[in-house]
């Protein structure tokens, strides 16, 4: 079976941009052409062509910042519709992402061994006593065109709780949220460098990680609060409805519910 994918990419520096890679992962043969605005995928093998497909445009996003846009799909010479790439609805980036710079540049790594340990990091689930399937999956909706519109609030909790995710399923559980920040940055970046950045920004290079999970905190706490609230109006509500008390219930469920009860409507 032979696979081509074609897709667009943004207008970059061509001696950054520009390359040519060969690779193999679960017996599948891959040629990966980027040239100017345009990645070309060649794919060969008896199967697992789609899985080792969906590794190489995701590692893509990863060194690139934002999911390439298939405009060609043939399998053994017959067209395909593109859609039928999209398995996934955070396959498509919202567009304030190709602002983003080049990680990889002309030196992306598509190895075998990249692909094998992006492959376990990326699908180890709950079932395998990790979640770092859902903190991978979590990251790429933050970036997708449908999560776009959500507040920045709520997107900034969002990457907090990747990060603070991604340190307990990558090394261990750590005391606090700060404890994990904290190791985050030990780990990831020039710690030098972030404080120069943060201390441009007129904020203390000792208190940007107090703020971060203040801000953590102070968001997620608000949410958890009205999940309760809404949990004891239900509780409430079946109290009220059950016992066919003369008072207003809150919940839509059980609104819907006491009001036909009133219109004389029989439940089944």
């Amino acid at each position: 079976m032979k696979w081509i994918v074609n897709m667009n990419i943004k207008e970059y520096v061509r001696n950054w941009s520009d390359q040519e890679i060969h690779t193999e992962y679960k017996g599948v043969n891959a040629d990966i052409r980027i040239k100017d605005t345009n990645c070309e995928v060649v794919l060969g093998g008896e199967k697992n062509i789609q899985d080792v497909f969906r590794l190489i445009w995701e590692l893509l996003c990863l060194y690139d910042g934002y999911f390439y846009e298939p405009v060609l799909f043939q399998i053994d010479g017959n067209k395909k519709d593109c859609k039928e790439l999209i398995t996934l609805p955070f396959y498509i980036t919202d567009r304030k992402w190709y602002h983003s710079e080049l990680l990889g540049r002309s030196n992306r790594n598509l190895s075998s061994t990249v692909l094998e340990k992006y492959d376990k990091f990326r699908n180890t689930s709950f079932s395998d006593k990790k979640m770092t399937k859902s903190v991978v999956n979590a990251f790429y909706y933050l970036n997708s065109e449908n999560y776009g519109k959500i507040n920045v609030n709520h997107r900034l909790s969002l990457l907090l709780n990747i990060a603070d995710g991604f340190i307990i399923n990558t090394f261990k559980e750590t005391n606090n949220v700060k404890s994990s920040y904290d190791r985050l940055f030990k780990k990831t970046v020039d710690n030098q460098k972030l404080q120069q950045g943060i201390s441009l920004l007129g904020i203390q290079c000792d208190k940007y990680k107090v703020l971060l999970t203040e801000e953590r905190h102070t968001f997620d706490h608000y949410i958890e609060q009205e999940n309760m609230d809404y949990a004891l109006d239900a509780i409430i509500d079946w109290i009220v409805y059950e016992n066919d008390l003369a008072v207003d219930c809150k919940t839509p469920q059980y609104q819907m519910k006491q009001k036909q009860r009133r219109m004389g409507i029989t439940m089944k």
